[in-house]
């Protein structure tokens, strides 16, 4: 989802909304504070309710106009909603202000009289409140407009929410985003029900956020973990002016602190795919291997005496001390050393290791490489330079024009005819790798080391400052981001393509 150029996502920060409700005391003076306070305290959004009082009730005095409990226990509705509703004719003013601030404003309509103005002014989304999502005509006529749509499922139903959601699809709403709600003022923590999220998450597969009604960041905080991508908070500039939502809004401070909590909660998720953190590089590195604890000569064959699994990791992993022992090597062994596959023939090792070497087979190219490169091209899921997949016509033409330094399929080094990737590397260093991770258990660094030995021979660009590789990765390819962070890669930029 995309609001006025945020994406929204489970990938990106966590979307901040306050919530202005009634907080302006009917001051417009106010609401100006309000927005630039919000901007200041971190908010993506500022979002306004579009309404008067005649649009959600009448001045009737039936028992059941009267509210009983709670926060505005004995308010009568109509009177409620005239000292909370945000005036038609502040809209345009509001909008226009927070445009100059560079902060994102939009508003829950209740009729659609307030469909139109917000139309009028060119809102870049709608939001649906809690006790409107069984308004369908409402959400049918927002939902129309085809822009994104947030609702609150607040006392909704399994049942209501699928109501709604069936409704929205179905009149144009191409983007929505459910927000878990307690529809309680304050809400209390211990009825958050947190894991709603993720069960929402779960069963509708669309983006689901947080309407957080508590007093403090704790829930806010704690949803981000249970899959939270956005979070509305009611938001006042001073507690002490009052307003009907003044006891559970936060203010600029409280607001400040929520957003420093909601981005290091999504800092320590991580990503969604497994990885290790760069903290642990170091202690990767000292975990165990093989080293040498003789020194030996070409064509000596390897005892199990030789040999010892010690810390540092920088040798073969401990799975092949069995395989070494009896090899021959194919080139002296100093004592401290760390083996690696080039002392021996491991072509006989058995296949649990085939996918721990592999071979680089030049393209020149013939039409047999033209074919497997093209069919590699078809069957990667990360693109950087290819907005789309080119006909086969226009592929053999690139392969046959290439600009690359040199270019090579990579092997299985047991099984030739094992493609397991493709490798470039431009006249710049910069380099493009497609692997497939299931068929490899091969390291970064060994992968580089190898690299290194084969492009060392050809010249490249002395204009270029590249002091090593520069890898071109789409920014989605988690797998190949996490394996060359693990040789000391960082990302130094991010590439962008169209779908």
């Amino acid at each position: 989802m995309i609001i006025n150029g945020f994406k929204i996502s489970s990938d990106s920060e966590v979307y901040l909304i306050a919530e202005m409700s009634g907080n302006h005391s009917g001051n417009i003076d106010i609401a100006f504070d309000t927005i630039r306070a919000a901007k200041e305290s971190g908010a993506n959004a500022i979002k306004l309710q579009t309404y008067t009082p005649d649009t959600l009730t009448i001045k009737s005095h039936r028992p059941e106009f009267y509210l009983s409990g709670g926060l505005w226990d004995g308010r009568h509705l109509y009177d409620l909603y005239q000292d909370a509703h945000t005036p038609y004719d502040w809209h345009e003013k509001l909008f226009e202000y927070a445009k100059r601030l560079d902060i994102t404003i939009f508003s829950t309509p209740f009729d659609d009289t307030a469909v139109d103005l917000l139309e009028a002014l060119d809102t870049p989304a709608y939001k649906i409140a809690s006790f409107e999502i069984i308004d369908t005509p409402l959400i049918k006529r927002v939902a129309s407009t085809k822009k994104p749509l947030l609702i609150s499922t607040g006392a909704a139903s399994i049942s209501e929410i699928s109501e709604a959601i069936q409704v929205a699809r179905q009149s144009g709403a191409e983007e929505i985003l459910l927000f878990h709600c307690v529809s309680a003022y304050p809400a209390p923590p211990e009825e958050c029900q947190l894991q709603n999220i993720k069960l929402l998450r779960e069963k509708y597969g669309i983006l689901v956020g947080l309407s957080d009604h508590t007093i403090g960041p704790e829930a806010s905080f704690l949803s981000v973990a249970m899959g939270a991508c956005a979070i509305e908070k009611h938001f006042i500039v001073d507690r002490s002016i009052g307003g009907t939502d003044s006891e559970f809004s936060a203010t600029p401070a409280e607001f400040k602190e929520l957003r420093s909590r909601v981005d290091l909660a999504k800092k320590m998720l991580g990503k969604s795919s497994f990885s290790r953190s760069v903290c642990e590089n170091q202690s990767r590195e000292i975990r165990r291997s093989i080293y040498s604890v003789s020194n030996k000569k070409k064509g000596d064959t390897i005892s199990r005496e030789d040999l010892k699994i010690i810390r540092p990791g920088l040798g073969l992993h401990p799975r092949f001390l069995e395989y070494l022992v009896g090899s021959k090597l194919l080139k002296d062994l100093s004592y401290g050393e760390p083996l690696d596959l080039s002392f021996v023939d491991h072509r006989d090792f058995p296949q649990t290791s085939k996918a721990c070497d592999f071979l680089f087979d030049e393209v020149s190219p013939t039409q047999d490489q033209i074919s497997i490169l093209y069919e590699l091209l078809k069957s990667r899921k990360f693109r950087i330079s290819h907005k789309h997949v080119p006909t086969f016509e226009e592929h053999v033409n690139f392969v046959n024009n290439h600009p690359y330094r040199k270019w090579w399929l990579i092997h299985d080094s047991i099984n030739k005819l094992n493609i397991i990737g493709s490798v470039y590397v431009s006249f710049d260093n910069s380099v493009g790798v497609d692997l497939n991770f299931e068929k490899i258990s091969f390291s970064a660094a060994f992968f580089n080391q190898k690299l290194r030995e084969v492009i060392s021979p050809l010249i490249s660009e002395p204009s270029k400052t590249f002091c090593d590789f520069f890898y071109n990765v789409a920014p989605d390819n988690h797998d190949l981001i996490d394996w060359l962070s693990e040789a000391g890669y960082a990302t130094s930029q991010v590439s962008l393509s169209l779908k």
